[in-house]
């Protein structure tokens, strides 16, 4: 019986050793699944990996980065941020923990907390460009551009070859309207590579605001070239060529986004530009009219005062009259006024309509047609007078 039970106790052993080392050999096969797995982006299937690896040993921070990887992919930020804190409650220098939960505080839209993170990754590691980039993101995002543009130049100074902080430099330049500034970054960008579609056409937009026109032309070619035909880079690349009197190749691009259904408000007043200056009066008063049926924009009283300038040479002083009126519902340039007296005056038998407006023109501080505007006072107050009289 003895016999017997010594032998049952050694196989017993021998299992459990066995046991031990398939559970071993097993860990690290999962793990290794659930890398490839992630590598895949396939982080649901790797979740269930990493999970078996983390009951075999909870403190393994590689293994709590990781589930807190997959649930940052999967979007439960929730989950992610659960794990990553863990992960620096272990370690509080924990980068890759650290790293990921700006990350997700920056999408979450907490750009305090995300901004905390990133300086403290830059306070470890200040020779590391993707911090510097990171912050600058989210100062940009919180309209601090001074900020932005300090940490994105010290970017740009660890990695001059990091052509999205390059861009990004110049749209805020851009967009604090300084151009020139712009342009000595989008030079290097370009500089970089003259082929990336972005840069082109982020070059071609500070071209445009320098006034460069033929030089807009040839990097919005260029960009379109490579297959990208963006709407709004169509009509920026049309107002080139009409600013370099290529009419009919603007008129081209212009037709274009009107066929494609993607005609804006601006697109039908350049279009009307065009047709008035290829002389083509009926196609420029209907784009004009479209351009204001769809206005919405504070450009609207310059279509209304354009329109009227075309029924000007055409002598139809009423219509001209009509929309210098209109026009001066939504602007107050004094000189609206003079034009709505000067119509007035050609086409209304009842002079007092065009003294009224010279009068309104008159007190305002613009002198550009005052002594016309006095001269026809006066000679319309003696008309009047007269026919008064009689």
């Amino acid at each position: 019986m003895h016999k017997y039970l010594g032998i049952f106790i050694l196989l017993f052993l021998n299992f459990g050793a066995k046991a031990q080392e398939t559970i071993t050999f097993d860990i690290s096969e999962q793990y290794q699944k659930a890398v490839e797995l992630m590598s895949a982006n396939q982080y649901e299937k790797a979740l269930d990996y990493i999970y078996e690896c983390h009951r075999s040993d909870g403190k393994n921070i590689d293994y709590i980065n990781k589930l807190g990887y997959c649930y940052f992919r999967l979007g439960n930020y929730a989950a992610a941020k659960d794990n990553f804190e863990l992960s620096l409650k272990m370690d509080s220098l924990n980068i890759y923990a650290m790293s990921n939960l700006a990350s997700i505080y920056e999408r979450e839209a907490n750009y305090l907390k995300a901004r905390s993170y990133y300086d403290q990754l830059i306070w470890m590691d200040s020779t590391n460009s993707y911090y510097f980039k990171q912050t600058a993101a989210v100062a940009h995002k919180t309209g601090d551009l001074l900020n932005a543009i300090r940490f994105y130049t010290k970017a740009h100074q660890l990695n001059e070859k990091d052509q999205a902080t390059v861009i990004q430099l110049v749209e805020i330049y851009l967009a604090m309207e300084t151009p020139e500034y712009a342009e000595i970054f989008a030079k290097k960008g370009m500089d970089l590579d003259s082929t990336n579609i972005q840069m082109l056409y982020t070059a071609a937009r500070v071209k445009n605001e320098l006034k460069q026109y033929p030089k807009v032309v040839d990097l919005v070619e260029n960009a379109m070239a490579q297959g990208d035909s963006t709407i709004y880079y169509t009509r920026l690349l049309s107002v080139a060529y009409l600013q370099v009197d290529s009419l009919e190749k603007a008129l081209f691009h212009l037709n274009r986004m009107v066929n494609l259904k993607k005609a804006t408000e601006h697109t039908h007043h350049y279009l009307a530009l065009v047709y008035d200056e290829l002389g083509d009066f009926e196609k420029s008063q209907v784009h004009y009219k479209k351009a204001i049926e769809l206005g919405i924009s504070k450009k609207v009283p310059r279509y209304h005062t354009d329109l009227a300038i075309l029924y000007e040479t055409k002598k139809q002083y009423k219509k001209a009259y009509d929309h210098y009126l209109a026009a001066s519902r939504y602007s107050e340039e004094p000189d609206l006024l003079f034009h709505i007296a000067k119509n007035a005056d050609r086409y209304f038998k009842d002079k007092n309509i065009a003294l009224r407006y010279y009068q309104k023109y008159i007190k305002t501080k613009d002198s550009t047609f005052k002594d016309y505007a006095e001269q026809r006072i006066t000679q319309l107050k003696e008309d009047l007078h007269f026919q008064t009289r009689k």
